[in-house]
């Protein structure tokens, strides 16, 4: 009976979803794009996100060739807004749905919830929202796409599966206040957004990143999105790190025993070094890969995981917790070791740098940043001063704290500045880094890093 309700549903999914195709078909007076061809290419549309997984807009040939797989029928209408409420906000790969205007009622139902927007209503849409078109008895499956920009006259979406004779995967429909009219007789019944994503997401926003807090809390950022989250720790002062993907779509956090905790996108991992009771990991980095890197310990010891490879240090201080931050090279297998007195050791092969500051004895050193040289950047000390290394230029912080150790993380954007964050949670910019509009705020001075 199982099997049996399975087929049922793909069966309706085929049939159902090719209704747009049909819809098209009033117009077909011209050879259809091939098959699988490329429409619109995930980087043109989606931002960063494009980086983290396939986002491209495919044709679907004549309509006449569906595939089941990952996302559902490729190239589907449906298939495609999977994709990306997966890619992005870590949605489930399929919804249980056989026809693309159910997506609107069960948006709401979903492990990770996108929320009704109603055409008309109080909200207009935004970048990343699913649009929902409702049957007709022309086209009963009804369509979705993707809002890939929106302006206050118009919306800019990407779909698959729309005029197949003349597709080009993107269009723009009107907009007057919230309200968008019928496509060609298809009423728009509304906007999903995805629970995690923030008011005013724009696919072309600027430097963005999440801020960790004790209790392995991840807060977004700049333009960053907030992302699901597996674990926390709430009351215990136990997360150590943060690394995050390229892209941002997901990323990994360190706990105090050395534990690895997916968040997003990012698959589970295992690591190679583990210290149950012990509070001893300090940081956490991800090689170019986004799902290998390695653990540092405050005694100085680099443990790699995810099947990155093992690499030698020049620094261990056996049972002396001094190690405070790590910073991988682009080549995923060397970096640096920052030590709580402002010493920069390097691992794996990387070059020896000088550096601008040392404080023997004094714990106050709190973290460093690689430039995309991979030889040079900034320390942040607690009083959140920055500190070159290497042939980094000397730039000034736009908050300085004299007499309190403040100061947590640091992140680079480019060659010319980046981010710090305070314990609080507010994230301050130097060098050529441009303010960012959100940050977490604490009630207490529990950030323990950023990525």
């Amino acid at each position: 009976m199982r099997v049996r309700r399975v087929l049922l549903h793909v069966l309706a999914v085929s049939v159902a979803l090719l209704t747009p195709v049909l819809l098209a078909r009033q117009w077909a007076d011209a050879q259809p794009v091939p098959y699988g061809t490329v429409l619109v290419a995930g980087s043109d549309w989606a931002g960063a996100s494009a980086a983290v997984g396939d986002l491209n807009v495919y044709s679907n040939g004549d309509g006449n060739r569906d595939a089941a797989q990952t996302y559902g029928l490729e190239y589907e209408c449906v298939e495609l807004a999977q994709r990306w409420a997966a890619v992005r906000f870590g949605a489930q790969p399929i919804w249980p749905v056989a026809y693309a205007f159910q997506m609107w009622d069960v948006g709401p139902r979903l492990r990770v919830p996108w929320q009704q927007l109603p055409n008309g209503g109080a909200v207009a849409p935004q970048y990343g929202d699913l649009l929902v078109f409702g049957g007709t008895a022309g086209a009963p499956a009804g369509h979705v796409a993707v809002v890939a920009s929106a302006a206050s006259d118009h919306v800019d979406v990407v779909e698959q599966n729309w005029a197949l004779s003349n597709p080009t995967g993107r269009a723009r429909l009107p907009l007057a206040g919230t309200t968008m009219p019928s496509r060609l007789g298809m009423p728009v019944l509304g906007w999903l957004r995805a629970s995690l994503a923030p008011s005013g997401l724009r696919g072309a926003d600027g430097p963005g990143g999440f801020a960790l807090d004790g209790y392995g809390g991840i807060h977004p950022w700049g333009s960053a999105a907030p992302l699901a989250q597996a674990v926390s720790w709430p009351g215990w002062d136990i997360a150590r790190g943060v690394a995050v993907q390229p892209g941002g779509a997901g990323g990994y956090v360190l706990d105090g025993w050395g534990g690895i905790h997916g968040f997003g996108s990012a698959p589970a991992l295992d690591g190679t070094a583990y210290w149950p009771g012990q509070d001893v990991a300090r940081a956490i980095a991800l090689r170019p890969d986004g799902v290998s890197g390695y653990v540092l310990d405050g005694w100085g010891g680099v443990h790699p995981f995810g099947g990155a490879p093992a690499v030698a240090t020049t620094a261990h201080w056996p049972h002396r917790d001094i190690a405070r931050s790590i910073a991988l090279r682009a080549d995923g297998v060397s970096g640096y070791v920052l030590d709580g007195w402002g010493g920069v050791h390097p691992f794996g092969g990387a070059p020896a740098v000088a550096t601008t500051a040392h404080w023997p004895g004094w714990d106050i050193a709190r973290g460093l940043a690689l430039r995309p040289d991979g030889r040079s950047g900034w320390v942040v000390d607690g009083w959140n001063g920055i500190h070159p290394f290497g042939d980094a230029p000397t730039l000034s912080s736009t908050a300085y704290f004299p007499g309190q150790d403040i100061a947590r993380g640091i992140s680079v954007v480019d060659a010319g500045g980046g981010y710090t964050i305070t314990a609080w949670g507010r994230v301050r910019e130097f060098g050529d880094a441009p303010p960012v509009s959100l940050s977490a705020a604490f009630d207490d001075p529990v950030a323990r890093g950023m990525g």
